[in-house]
């Protein structure tokens, strides 16, 4: 892992995202041995063509981070991450035994946070969490409730928007991005359900429509309806999947080896009307490493034998952990944002262009762009196996 890491100052780290979206900068990656450009995301149009095909991850952030409160007073945090497929028998069951309405969370403080243990949200006391078992080093599974009605799936998160919040990363400083936001749209940032209703539309892609997320795809960030509208005018096709964006994109790569890096599953679906597009495409761009990630598993599930491979809609979960020597089936460019060092997205540029992604970061330190969720662009061009 140390050969994927560089050094990221924090003054590089932007905690404000551009204003407009699509003015944030554009780095163009024209390939090996060829100076990158320097461009802007509402120049993206005329970087694409008839014959292109841009696809987007549509999923929706849920207000998926949580302030809590024990009984005692003391303070807690829930960050939902997905609901728990449980079976009868299982041994996550934390309330009703009748009721399988559980999620896998991260919970802070853990170690202090007892199993059983009721959580209550001063903003809107109908929101409760019991606390339940460990699931792994990371995870706990916890109940939801929100009056009397248990939490069941991702549709029902909206429920939760009194209660929660944009899951900003936690290098972004929440006071400076609120404050930001809400001085930009006339809204008072001490209104505190104002500025946080502002920052979580922020947080989300315009054509943001499956719900379930913990994370934004945030390369599609920069988009706007009228840079895609200027795409279809200039004959590039626009497609779409659904990755719910979890740990396996978010978690820090801990392992001194890549390969030694567990990956964690994200529930995927591709339509057969995307992957018929991504065939008859000339180029297939892909907006996000998640993006890239469902695309890449869908190609590799449908290259598994069965009644309707070839015909259906894709969908499941993947660990799909794209790296050094990881063989590209559909996506030829990516739109994407600069990555924390040491991660497993800086794994998946390095086997999309190769090594060259730490000439192009250094260029991109030294003229002033702004890196990770909130920053700037990249648009990579796929280095070709040699």
């Amino acid at each position: 892992m140390d050969e994927f890491d560089y050094e990221l100052p924090s003054s590089a780290i932007a905690h404000v995202p551009a204003d407009p979206r699509d003015s944030a900068r554009l780095l163009v990656d024209p390939g090996p041995c060829r100076a990158p450009e320097h461009r802007q995301v509402t120049d993206l149009p005329s970087l694409l063509g008839p014959g292109d095909l841009l696809v987007v991850n549509e999923t929706r952030v849920m207000p998926a981070r949580l302030p809590l409160r024990k009984r005692s007073g003391g303070a807690a945090e829930v960050l939902l991450l997905e609901p728990l497929a449980v079976e009868s028998g299982s041994a996550h069951r934390i309330a009703d035994p009748d009721d399988n309405r559980l999620w896998a969370a991260l919970v802070r403080p853990s170690r202090r946070i007892a199993d059983g243990t009721v959580l209550v949200s001063e903003r809107d006391p109908t929101v409760r969490v019991v606390v339940g078992e460990r699931l792994d080093r990371q995870r706990r599974a916890v109940h939801v409730l929100v009056g009397e009605t248990s939490l069941a799936d991702v549709s029902q998160a909206r429920l939760l928007e009194r209660a929660g919040e944009a899951p900003l990363p936690p290098y972004i400083d929440p006071d400076k991005a609120r404050g930001a936001i809400a001085q930009r749209l006339g809204v008072d940032a001490a209104d505190s359900d104002a500025a946080r209703a502002a920052l979580a539309d922020r947080y989300q892609t315009v054509y943001a429509r499956s719900d379930g997320s913990a994370a934004a795809p945030t390369a599609g960030l920069h988009l706007t309806a009228r840079v895609l509208e200027a795409l279809r005018s200039n004959g590039v096709g626009i497609a779409t999947v659904d990755l719910t964006v979890g740990l396996a994109t978010f978690a820090p790569v801990t392992a001194e080896h890549a390969d030694e890096h567990e990956m964690h599953t994200e529930h995927y679906r591709v339509s057969a009307e995307t992957l018929a597009a991504c065939a008859a495409a000339e180029c297939v761009v892909a907006v996000g490493t998640t993006t890239v990630r469902a695309l890449e598993a869908a190609a590799r599930q449908r290259q598994r034998p069965g009644p309707a491979a070839g015909t259906a809609d894709v969908c499941g979960g993947t660990d799909l952990f794209l790296r050094r020597g990881a063989e590209f089936l559909l996506v030829d460019a990516m739109l994407t944002n600069f990555h924390m060092p040491r991660s497993s997205l800086l794994l998946l540029i390095d086997a999309f262009i190769g090594p060259r992604w730490r000439d192009l970061y250094e260029t991109a330190l030294a003229k002033g762009y702004r890196f990770l969720s909130f920053g700037d662009a990249m648009l990579l061009r796929r280095t070709p196996p040699s």
